[in-house]
Formats: C-alpha cells, sequence, structure tokens
C-alpha cells in the first residue's frame, strides 16, 4: 500500500477518535448539570426495599452512587408514604434515561470500535506488505552483496595465487639451478672467444643475419644497470646503446573493486611514424626493408617480431629467441615501479584491446615457445602466469600451457589451486579439459586416490576425451569409453587441443597404469544425459591454434574466426575494428586497409599505393645505376635470395637516363613525398619520410659514375638477402 492510502487512514482513525470523545463528552455534561448536595447518610426505612425490586443487581451497583446524591426527607411516617412512592417512579425514570444513553453510547462506541478495528487491520497489512516488501528488497540487495563479495575473494584468492616471482622470468636463472653457475659462466666465456675469433677474420666470406645485426666489439654498450635491472628480461653486452624510440608506460587506473590496476603502453609522435613505416614495410613484402628498419631503430617491437619470423625461416631459432627477448627487453626498460609491484601481486592488468599491448602478448607467447624448446619449464610456467594474469579473460588461451607447464615443472600442488579457482570463478567453460591433468598433478603429489577419483569423474564427464587419448598412447579402448568419440567441430578442437599439448605427460608407466585400470573399472559412459555439445571456442583459443599452426587444430577451428580480417603476423586475430582503442595513427593502419570505401579504405589503398611507387621507382633509379655497369652487385641471388625475391637485376648503357630526366624524377619523387606525408598527417615533420626513407637505404645513389666500384664501396646500399652479404660490404 502506498503512503498516501496510509496517511488517509490514519487521518479516518482520528476522526473517528475525535468524534468517540465528542460523545463521551456530552454524557459527562449531563450528569454534570445535576445539583451537587453534600451526602448524608440515609437512616433505615422500611419502604427502601420498594425502590430496587425492579431493578438487576448491576443496575443497583450503577446507580449506587446515584442514590447518595437524591435528597430524603428526615421525617417518617404515614403521611410520608405517596411522595415516597412519587420519588420511587422519578428515579426510575431517570435510571431509565441513563440506560437508554449509555446503549446509545456503548452503541456508537462498538461502532468507532469496529471501524477502529477495520483501520487498524488494514494500516497493519499495509506495514506488513511494506514490511515484506522491504525485506525481500533487502535480501535481493544481501544476496547480490554476498555474491559480489564471493566473487571479489575469489578474485582477490586468484591474485595471489597469480603472483609473479620476478626471479623465474629469467631463463638464466633456471639454467643456473639445472646446470651450476660455473658451467654457465664458462659456456659463456667459449661462446664469447668464438665470436671474436669469427670476427677477426678479415676474408671474403658470407655475412649472415645474426652478424649484421650484432653491434661491433668497440661500440658503445648499454649500462650495467639497464641489462640487469629489466623486470623481464637481462639484457645482452652486445645489444645496441640506444633509448626505447617513444615507447612508453602509463598508468589507466584501478578497477572499481580495487582488485586490479590497468596499465598501458603508448607509441610517442617518433615511435608512431616507425610504425607507419613499417606497415608500409610488410605491404611491399621486404624482408630487407624490415632488417634495414631494424639496423636503424633496434628496439622498434614489431620489426623486432617481424625479423625473428625471418630468422626463424632461415632456421636461426636462436637469433629468433634473441629478437624476441629484446622485444620484451624495451617493453621491460619503460615499466614504472608501481607496475613491477602489481605484478608481483597479480594486480597489474592490460587492455586487449590496444594494440601496443597486444604486442606484449605476442611477444611474450613466442619467447615463451622458444623457453620450452630449450626445457626451461620453470621460467616457461611464469611466463605463462604472467600473459594470463595480465587479462583473466586469456586472450591468448594460455591456460592451455600452464596445465602442461605446471606438470613439466613440478608445480602441481600450485596448479590444484590454480584450476580449483578457476572453476569458482567459472571465467572458462572449457575448463572441465584442463581439469583432467589434475589426475597428473596429483599422482605427481603422491595422491593415487585423488587421481583416481578426478579419472572416474572425467570418464563419465567426457568420455570421448579419454578414448581419444587411449588411441594416441597405443591402448585399447576399455569398454566403459570405447567408440565414443567427439560429434561436433567444436567438441573434437577441445579434444584435439588437450591432447596436442598433455599427450607426452600420459606417456609414461605410472599414467597409464592407472589409466587403464580405471577405465576398465567404470560402467558405460552415458552420452544420452550429457550436453550434445560444448561451448563454442572463443577469439583466444582460436588465436593460439592459429598461431601453433597445427593442422589437425587449423582444421577443426571456427572459419568465422580463423578467416577474420585485418589479420597480420605483428597481429594475429585482433578484435574488431570497433572493439579497438587506438591511441596513434600508425597501429591504426592495419584496420583502414580493410575499411570500405566509405570508411577511408581507398584513401588507405591510395597512401599505401603511392608508398609502393616510391620505393620502387627509387630502387629503380638504383638498379639502373648499378645495372649501367654491366653487372649485378656482388653476392646478388645467391643464398636466400631465391626466397626473399632480392636479386638485383643489370642493365645496359643504354637504359641509363640522363641528367635531365633524373631530375624531372627528382622532383617528382619530391612531390610524391610531401604527398605522403601529408596523408600520413606527418606535415609537421616536413622531410620526415624522405630522411627516413634514406636512413632505410632506400633510394641511396652512391655509386661514383666516373670510378669504378671497388670492395669497398657502397657501405649500406647492400640490398642482399641474409646470408648473402659479402663481410667488407655489409653494413657496419
Amino acid at each position: 500500500m502506498s503512503s498516501r492510502q496510509l496517511r488517509k487512514l490514519q487521518q479516518q482513525r482520528e476522526l473517528e477518535k475525535a468524534q468517540e470523545a465528542n460523545i463521551q463528552e456530552a454524557n459527562d455534561s449531563d450528569d454534570s448539570e445535576k445539583p451537587v448536595q453534600p451526602a448524608t447518610k440515609p437512616r433505615p426505612s422500611v419502604f427502601a426495599v420498594l425502590g430496587g425490586g425492579d431493578d438487576d443487581k448491576d443496575e443497583d451497583e450503577e446507580e449506587d452512587g446515584g442514590n447518595a446524591d437524591t435528597p430524603l426527607t428526615q421525617d417518617a411516617g404515614p403521611s410520608f408514604a405517596e411522595p415516597a412512592s412519587s420519588g420511587l417512579k422519578s428515579k426510575k425514570k431517570r435510571k431509565k434515561q441513563k440506560k437508554t444513553k449509555k446503549t446509545k453510547s456503548a452503541v456508537s462506541q462498538e461502532v468507532g470500535t469496529e471501524a477502529e478495528d477495520e483501520v487498524e487491520d488494514e494500516i497493519d497489512k499495509a506495514i506488513k506488505e511494506l514490511k515484506l516488501a522491504s525485506n525481500s528488497a533487502q535480501y535481493d540487495h544481501s544476496s547480490s552483496e554476498e555474491k559480489q563479495n564471493s566473487t571479489s575473494i575469489h578474485r582477490r584468492r586468484m591474485n595471489e595465487i597469480l603472483s609473479i616471482n620476478t626471479y623465474h622470468l629469467r631463463a638464466i636463472n633456471e639454467m643456473r639451478n639445472l646446470f651450476g653457475r660455473e658451467i654457465i659462466e664458462s659456456a659463456n666465456v667459449e661462446e664469447q672467444q668464438e665470436q671474436g675469433s669469427r670476427r677477426r677474420q678479415r676474408m671474403q666470406q658470407q655475412v649472415d643475419l645474426e652478424t649484421f645485426l650484432r653491434e661491433p666489439p668497440n661500440a658503445k654498450k648499454l649500462p650495467e644497470v639497464s641489462l640487469r635491472r629489466n623486470v623481464f628480461i637481462q639484457g645482452r653486452d652486445h645489444w645496441p646503446c640506444q633509448s626505447a624510440g617513444g615507447l612508453t608506460m602509463k598508468e589507466e587506473g584501478n578497477s572499481a573493486d580495487g582488485i586490479a590496476t590497468e596499465y598501458a603502453y603508448l607509441h610517442g609522435k617518433d615511435y608512431d611514424a616507425i610504425q607507419a613505416f613499417f606497415f608500409a614495410c610488410v605491404q611491399i613484402g621486404d624482408p630487407m626493408r624490415m632488417v634495414h628498419l631494424l639496423k636503424r631503430a633496434p628496439y622498434h617491437v614489431s620489426t623486432l617480431l617481424q625479423v625473428s619470423s625471418v630468422a626463424k625461416q632461415d632456421q636461426n631459432m636462436a637469433l629468433a629467441a634473441e629478437l624476441c627477448e629484446r622485444a620484451l627487453f624495451a617493453f621491460g626498460r619503460v615499466t614504472t615501479s608501481a607496475f613491477r609491484q602489481d605484478i608481483e601481486h597479480g594486480r597489474a592488468r592490460f587492455d586487449f584491446r590496444r594494440p601496443e599491448n597486444r604486442q606484449f602478448w605476442l611477444a611474450g607467447y613466442h619467447y615463451l615457445r622458444s623457453l620450452v624448446r630449450k626445457g626451461t619449464y620453470r621460467t616457461a610456467l611464469e611466463w605463462a602466469k604472467l600473459l594470463y594474469a595480465l587479462d583473466p579473460s586469456d586472450p591468448y588461451a594460455m591456460r592451455h600451457y600452464i596445465h602442461f607447464l605446471a606438470v613439466r615443472a613440478y608445480e602441481s600442488k600450485w596448479l590444484i589451486d590454480f584450476i580449483e579457482q578457476m572453476e569458482k570463478l567459472g571465467d572458462h567453460p572449457d575448463i572441465t579439459y584442463l581439469r583432467q591433468s589434475l589426475a597428473l598433478a596429483k599422482l605427481q603429489t603422491n595422491d593415487a586416490e585423488g587421481a583416481r577419483a578426478v579419472l572416474k569423474a572425467g570418464i563419465q564427464a567426457v568420455p570421448w576425451l579419454y578414448c581419444a587419448l587411449f588411441q594416441e598412447l597405443n591402448l585399447d579402448a576399455p569398454a566403459s569409453i570405447w567408440g565414443v568419440n567427439p560429434t561436433t567441430d567444436t567438441r573434437t578442437f577441445w579434444v584435439k587441443l588437450y591432447i596436442y599439448q598433455a599427450k607426452d605427460l600420459w606417456n609414461n608407466a605410472q599414467a597409464t597404469n592407472l589409466l587403464q585400470e580405471v577405465a576398465k573399472s567404470q560402467a558405460k559412459a552415458d552420452v544420452a544425459s550429457l550436453p550434445s555439445d560444448d561451448e563454442a571456442v572463443d577469439l583466444g583459443s582460436a588465436r593460439l591454434a592459429y598461431l601453433e599452426g597445427h593442422t589437425s587444430l587449423l582444421a577443426v577451428a571456427p572459419r568465422n574466426l580463423l578467416d577474420s580480417q585485418p589479420n597480420y603476423e605483428f597481429d594475429p586475430l585482433p578484435p574488431p575494428e570497433w572493439d579497438n582503442i587506438f591511441t596513434s595513427g600508425g597501429t591504426r593502419l592495419p584496420f583502414l586497409n580493410h575499411l570500405p570505401e566509405s570508411q577511408g579504405g581507398t584513401e588507405t589503398d591510395h597512401l599505401l599505393a603511392q608508398l609502393n611507387h616510391l620505393i620502387a621507382r627509387q630502387n629503380a633509379g638504383d638498379r639502373l645505376l648499378v645495372g649501367g655497369r654491366g653487372e649485378a652487385p656482388a653476392g646478388a641471388g645467391v643464398g636466400a635470395g631465391g626466397m626473399f625475391g632480392m636479386n638485383n637485376v643489370g642493365g645496359d648503357d643504354d637504359d641509363v637516363e640522363d641528367e635531365e630526366v633524373r631530375a624531372l624524377r627528382m622532383a617528382d619523387d619530391e612531390e610524391l613525398q610531401r604527398d605522403i606525408e601529408a596523408r600520413m598527417n606527418l606535415g609537421n615533420q616536413p622531410g620526415f619520410l624522405g630522411n627516413l626513407m634514406r636512413m632505410l637505404g632506400v633510394g641511396r645513389r652512391q655509386v661514383d659514375e666516373t670510378n669504378e666500384v671497388d670492395e669497398d664501396e657502397g657501405e649500406g646500399d647492400w640490398d642482399g638477402p641474409p646470408g648473402a652479404w659479402p663481410q667488407g660490404d655489409a653494413p657496419r
């Protein structure tokens, strides 16, 4: 009932009380009009009995006070018989009148009481309803608060589980624990001696990509403090002594519940300009442009990761891992002290929607893969924890690395806590598959009964997983799981992803014996009572499958996710364009390149076409100048040149343009440069693009037309592929 109705009821109740009070005052006034005389004690009379014969006992009791007020004569005798009878009649008449008044008053009072009871009933009912509604709202509010408090408690507990020990982020520490400090140091000394002897060789030979990117021995080095105090990676002595080039970190703020603090990497103007040129190099498809760019900007993260991919194609896995380390070193150089403290407590967060932040995940993933190849599982686990903790939505599906790395690193107790906490939070629907690794963790902690319980529950929950696992281990499937196969691509994806990561962990005598024993003891799994399909594959898991490159995984991964655009190696399967947070123009270029004409796609295509045309024309000029001598540069087409398509083609003397044509071409190129700079919002930095292109060796004309080119000329001009640089001609 509303408050207005309550007020009306209250007013009605007060009105009835007022009426009742008026009636009572009227009765009292009737009694007060009678003369009050001093009371005298009557003498006993024989006629006293005549006054009470017609009244009941109750009436006499009620009128005792009235008789005392009645005047009585002092004389007694026969002469007083008639007046006495008249007095009795008058007395009875007054009693009847009073009785009538009292009856009316009683009726009125009864009616008022009933009305009052009805009002009280309505008010009580309304109050009760309000109390019930208030209690219900209070219960809902308290229930919501309890749920939030419970979630907050679980989140805080997960922060504790995901706290990072920066000591374990460095592989060198694990290597020392495995092999000893003395062995590691002696190995480093031998490696330095071998490198020094290779550098002292002055004979004509090819220079590989690693040597080209390495700083010379006498070059200035980074301070020792900068090398060793990096939160992510311990730097190397031969890395270039240059700044991060405009990469910075900023604290964005705390979460509403105070559990986490968000940080973000940002690109300055110089860094963003290099990012734009890097994207142009990607569009051209020329790896050597990226190598030259990396030589000039040695801590540009996107270029480091892209050249790392080039090194993998060149079968140089050590260099590929080192370039990933340098990328993470660049990220670590700009971290704040607050960020370093927060990762140690599991509080630091990155927003995956920022392209700058996504580069950190990509670098961390590739470095993680290199750690697994080296067998440093404890360091790999710490990196997987860090990448998961930075965004609990797990955009790189690190949970599928964590469960088997924890067993490899003998961190089984930690894994049990992690999986149980994940189940309480319910963030990831594929936790049912990851939970099966708890059997291995419990075996590792000598809890055979606990492992047996996990297997029993797992065979009934996901029998198709164990059927596939038996097949992978070349074991005969018992009746409990025989013939139970995944029936959908989604379920097949989760099964293949789990087996791809954890198959080797099950391939030992203790695990297989327990697996066969439990599977044989179980009844046939009731597949009909289980869900017909699993939860859809999320973008993070599809991204992991894409990066792993496993064909059987890619075959069952959702095509709508794998075919999404844009999709570049330096930013695999990013979120949709509308779900990104752009703070710089260079990071937006990949998305603009795929926008329709109405949203600027044509303009970006035109910009890239102009840039490609400019670089191609300037390269053509160089080839004509060099080709005028009838020979290609030394080493062209050797080594990996066929793979990269970087062979220079010589020309005839008749094809060399005269000075006038060359001047016209240079003027045309300068106008084109200004146009590109304007479209790239570089108008405030005139000549930037031309300077950058000259830095990268694009369009250099250092050939002396009057003198022959000897082996020492053309420093910085060499455009040959990795593995095809003569040492004398290699850029220094």
